[in-house]
């Protein structure tokens, strides 16, 4: 997610019916069927305009409403801030509303790597050691551009390259999708998000699921658990409405079947939920306390 692009720029059902078993042996699952997964927090890209406006208060409130972290975009290796504060000070902003960061958004291209030395660019090896600074678990290449997804044998490259460096510094480097990975297809047929899943050690790359654009590529979330377990460590928990086009809407106000998704969460490998709105009924922030309340009240 950088900032000279628009999100979908930069970064640019059902039913298998399997029902949730409560084991106490999974941390997970509750007496009471409710929802209550160790780590769930929102993408700050829910709410750009407010944290590019006044990211302290912004921060504030999501702690009030209930979040517990926060997943941030935007970091700029070129001056070492992110909404306009050194990186460093917006992590101890978070911490001091006792929020905590596990994984960030940045993007990852063909420019990001010279295939004779098979090296990194300075630009990207900073985005992960800078990631790595704060103590982050991971961080997810954001988006693939039109230019990176039609050389996907490359972009395989770029992706090893970024998982190793990333290991090397302590992190696991993920893949965040929309649904190009499932309409764009390579010369032997296979979509892009089976090369990534296939041709890339899982030691190298995990994956953040975006619920939404998997099921608006017309695929099932739960298929792709059951052919690729434990693979998906974290998702972005966003809501499909059911008007025309399908745009995005609050967690909880849409029609996609997250109870039986996340019924899956243990084959899937799910530890981090992540919640992202990207259009609103109302106001980014009413729609991350909606959303969150709404997360809360999931059965499963």
């Amino acid at each position: 997610m950088h900032n000279k692009f628009s999100r979908r720029n930069f970064l640019q059902l059902s039913g298998l019916g399997l029902a949730a078993t409560a084991l106490t042996s999974d941390p997970l699952s509750v007496a009471d069927n409710f929802f209550k997964p160790k780590h769930a927090g929102i993408q700050l890209w829910s709410v750009r305009d407010d944290m590019n406006k006044n990211a302290a208060g912004t921060l504030q409130a999501l702690a009030k409403m209930g979040y517990k972290e926060v997943e941030p975009f935007g970091y700029d290796p070129a001056t070492g801030k992110i909404f306009g504060l050194p990186f460093a000070d917006f992590a101890k902003m978070v911490k001091s509303n006792g929020m905590k960061i596990h994984s960030s958004h940045n993007s990852f291209g063909l420019s990001d790597y010279n295939p004779s030395t098979k090296m990194l660019s300075d630009r990207a090896k900073k985005v992960i050691d800078a990631a790595a600074s704060i103590g982050q678990k991971y961080i997810i290449n954001a988006y693939m551009n039109d230019t990176d997804r039609k050389k996907i044998p490359e972009m395989v490259k770029v992706m090893e390259a970024a998982g190793m460096y990333a290991r090397k510094a302590g992190l696991r480097f993920g893949y965040h999708n929309h649904d190009f990975e499932f309409t764009t297809k390579g010369s032997d047929g296979r979509m892009l998000y089976e090369a990534l899943l296939q041709d890339i050690d899982p030691k190298l790359l995990t994956f953040e699921m975006d619920i939404y654009w998997v099921v608006f590529a017309g695929q099932n979330p739960v298929d792709w658990f059951n052919k690729y377990p434990g693979r998906f460590e974290l998702c972005h928990a966003k809501d499909m409405s059911a008007a025309d086009k399908h745009p995005s809407i609050e967690f909880g106000d849409g029609t996609i079947d997250f109870k039986t998704i996340f019924a899956n969460r243990s084959k899937a490998g799910l530890k981090y939920f992540i919640i992202e709105l990207e259009n609103y009924l109302t106001t980014p922030m009413l729609g991350a306390e909606k959303s969150l309340m709404n997360f809360k009240a999931l059965k499963v």
